[in-house]
């Protein structure tokens, strides 16, 4: 199988993409350096093991996920382990080498050198010293995700507890349907059991599983698999992040799918009870990561849904939708949520009173997402306040994968300014900077902030779960991008 045109990369675009590292980029090729906003990171903030996941768009091997285990030294160098996944190729697993830089802002890139895949280049932006969103920096391919600081304790044993998870497959070839998993499994000595809702191609139904975890290897990665009650089988590697969150990569033949689970804690029984914000994303027929959906509710303790509203683009059209509705409890943490008499559903199985992971019922659209419970009860503009660490991907109807990433720096007082990396996957430029974007920024008690780039189409909402971020999405037509935002420390 050739990869080249995903991989191999001309010598003078490698080298204006390390350029960028100590320029924050150089707008549209132009050449114009750009200044660092505040911070104070630095090489030595990445040190230790990070897992990371990204999911992947267009390349010259179909859509793709690539997930692994860097470890930095905190001097620029990394090593590690990669595994790549598409459907055309099935699983690639690789040892990687490669370098990184990081700007006092926490922007950086990362230049990852695999044995099978040839040489990959990330634009990344720090959030903390142990978390970090990154991009593929790479013209020909597009992708998107995080990398978490691992904990080396946990890294060298099978997970054990009861977790919630959530998995998407997408749509990867025509007639194909894509695929929504929410549940919960417990794992003891490598057994697992649990419980699960899926949404296959807009049918959903309630499914068991059994399941094994085989022991993992020194870099905290292991082999499993679950098993429905319909005898099918789906087989994964897993990523140890914590002895409360692994990462889960599938590697059936054909698919393209991946997902996390996080350790279940708390009260679950009693279900949602107070304001959650939420983002979500999913597919319609085949056409991939043509929904992206923003949005908060209010879930009154004892069954109600007083107020629930969203931002949704579907196929690159926006909505602003508002609900009422119910809500039932299982001891389990599942939560079944109807809104307006039945309309909508949504299934969320609670990680802890304060998040769940969910999937939503619906017979056109297979989307799932996360919600988290809101820790501040009236936003104000000085509610956000401060440098933000930013990345969203999606697509448009070109179609074209996007993603963009950065920081952006709220004064408090209605003022914002953005400098990001973006990649436009039919540019064919990989990531550039478009220069430093200043804008206006509105916020509603409820905790909605609306952002106004000036002098272009980008328009963004954020529902913010507290003044250290939310839930982003793009509402520009003609686009379904969608991501977060976190405050950096």
């Amino acid at each position: 199988m050739q990869f080249s045109s995903r991989v191999v990369r001309s010598s003078s675009l490698v080298v204006g993409i390390l350029s960028l590292a100590t320029a924050v980029g150089c707008g549209n090729g132009s050449g114009v350096t750009l200044p660092h906003p505040s911070g104070n990171y630095s090489n030595a903030s990445l040190t230790g093991s990070y897992v990371y996941q990204v999911r992947g768009g267009p390349s010259s091997v179909g859509p793709y996920r690539e997930f692994g285990v860097l470890i930095a030294d905190g001097a620029g160098h990394i090593t590690g382990v990669d595994d790549f996944v598409a459907a055309s190729t099935g699983q690639i697993s690789n040892n990687t080498t490669g370098s990184y830089t990081v700007a006092n802002d926490g922007t950086g890139f990362i230049t990852l050198n695999n044995t099978a895949l040839g040489t990959v280049n990330f634009a990344i932006t720090l959030v903390s010293i142990s978390r970090f969103d990154l991009i593929e920096a790479d013209p020909g391919a597009n992708a998107a995700g995080t990398a978490e600081l691992q904990n080396s304790t946990a890294a060298a044993a099978i997970p054990s507890g009861t977790f919630v998870y959530r998995l998407h497959e997408i749509a990867t070839a025509l007639g194909q349907n894509s695929v929504s998993e929410a549940g919960v499994f417990t794992v003891s000595s490598g057994a697992a059991t649990g419980n699960l809702d899926q949404n296959f191609g807009g049918s959903v139904s309630q499914l068991t599983l059994t399941g094994n975890f085989n022991p993992p290897d020194t870099f905290g990665t292991g082999t499993g698999s679950f098993t429905d009650n319909t005898n099918f089988t789906t087989n994964f590697i897993y990523y140890v992040i914590s002895s409360s969150k692994i990462a889960l990569l599938v590697t059936n033949s054909g698919t393209v799918e991946s997902g996390s689970a996080e350790l279940q804690s708390g009260a679950v029984n009693a279900g949602l009870s107070g304001n959650y914000v939420f983002g979500s994303r999913g597919d319609l027929g085949t056409f991939s990561d043509a929904v992206a959906t923003a949005g908060q509710f209010t879930a009154n303790g004892s069954g109600n849904i007083t107020a629930y509203t969203n931002d949704s683009m579907r196929l690159g059209v926006s909505s602003n939708n508002a609900f009422t509705g119910t809500y039932t409890t299982s001891a389990n943490g599942r939560v079944v949520m109807s809104l307006n008499s039945g309309a909508i559903q949504q299934i969320f199985w609670m990680v802890s009173p304060s998040r769940a992971f969910f999937l939503t019922d619906d017979p056109n659209t297979i989307e799932d997402g996360t919600a988290d419970l809101q820790t501040v009860a009236t936003f104000s503009k000085p509610t956000i306040n401060g440098q933000y660490a930013m990345m969203m991907d999606g697509n448009d109807l070109t179609p074209e994968y996007l993603s963009r990433i950065g920081t952006l720096q709220f004064d408090g007082a209605g003022k914002v300014t953005l400098t990001e990396e973006v990649n436009a996957s039919n540019s064919g430029n990989g990531a550039v900077s478009p220069g430093v974007l200043t804008g206006t920024y509105q916020v509603t008690p409820s905790g909605i902030v609306d952002i106004t780039i000036n002098g272009s189409t980008l328009n963004l909402v954020i529902y913010a779960a507290s003044g250290s971020g939310g839930y982003a999405l793009q509402l520009d037509s003609g686009t379904d991008t969608s991501g977060s935002m976190e405050l950096q420390h």
